[in-house]
């Protein structure tokens, strides 16, 4: 049996000589466990882990959902169940004024639009081809993140859905990389993303780029790390030119930066992942 707080302990610290994912053990963070290759697959809160080898060894990469509560979980693995203590994570709220109502408030004929677009966003999310996930990613583009993962958002009043990626600001035309290699799995214009590629990096792990300027890419294109996806833009539900930019595991929002190698040690405070503490109110936060 793995003794999961020293891994914990480990991953959580493990930067930029690595190329795997950092684990938090939070609501919108991830699980990562070394695991026997020839093991089942191995789920966690019901989603199904991406796979990913590195020096030899294979890892599962499980996704925790922004509503999970705290609390102590099992997960079932071939020697036997583990627990894992899932943290308490308190989001900060930020508040936006957007000058295109219909962009918070959308007519009878957005709506339709926007459901038909749900259930395409739900087929590029979940897809999922054979093999291990490539988790030596980059940064898609250059510029400081402007808004974490997981804000609550109040958008000219209204509250609405959790901030499920990073936006990173960058100059209007700025060209978007590919975070890693993987196979375009859908392009288009939304109504509240704008223009958007989706990309499957093998077993599950997808990324997004959203609000593009411009798509250079298709369906079924394979990509290279590093290679121009589009533009940055201020298409769809936008205040100014970014990206937005995705990681969904099993269809599961989790924070980019776990990904994500980090630049500085005086990184903004935006991209800093610490340790969890208390606040004075009693509650446990990760900055």
């Amino acid at each position: 049996m793995y003794p999961f707080a020293l891994i914990f302990s480990l991953l959580l610290f493990c930067e930029a000589a690595f190329s795997m994912p950092r684990a938090l053990p939070a609501p919108g963070g991830i699980v990562v466990l070394p695991i026997d290759p020839s093991a089942p697959p191995v789920t966690f809160l019901n989603n199904r882990a991406s796979l990913f080898k590195e020096k030899g060894q294979v890892y599962a990469l499980l996704p925790i959902p922004l509503n999970t509560a705290p609390g102590v979980y099992e997960i079932s693995l071939p020697d036997g169940k583990h627990r894992i203590e899932i943290e308490q994570k308190r989001y900060a709220v930020q508040r936006l004024q957007i000058k295109d109502r219909r962009k918070v408030e959308p007519n009878r004929e957005d709506i339709e639009r926007i459901v038909k677009e749900q259930r395409r966003k739900k087929r590029a999310k979940s897809f999922r081809s054979a093999g291990f996930a490539d988790v030596d990613f980059i940064w898609p583009v250059n510029g400081r993140v402007s808004s974490p993962f997981g804000l609550k958002r109040v958008l000219n009043g209204k509250p609405r859905a959790s901030h499920r990626g990073i936006d990173i600001a960058a100059p209007k035309g700025a060209p978007v990389l590919a975070a890693a290699d993987g196979r375009v799995v859908d392009t288009g214009s939304f109504f509240f993303s704008g223009n958007l590629v989706f990309i499957e990096h093998h077993g599950g792990l997808v990324t997004m780029y959203a609000h593009l300027d411009t798509i250079s890419v298709k369906p079924g294109d394979p990509v290279r790390k590093g290679e121009a996806v589009g533009r940055v833009g201020a298409t769809g539900r936008a205040t100014g030119p970014h990206l937005h930019f995705g990681v969904l595991i099993d269809s599961i929002y989790v924070d980019p930066l776990l990904f994500l190698p980090i630049r500085h040690s005086s990184t903004h405070g935006a991209e800093k992942l610490s340790k969890i503490t208390p606040d004075p109110a009693g509650e446990r936060t990760i900055p």
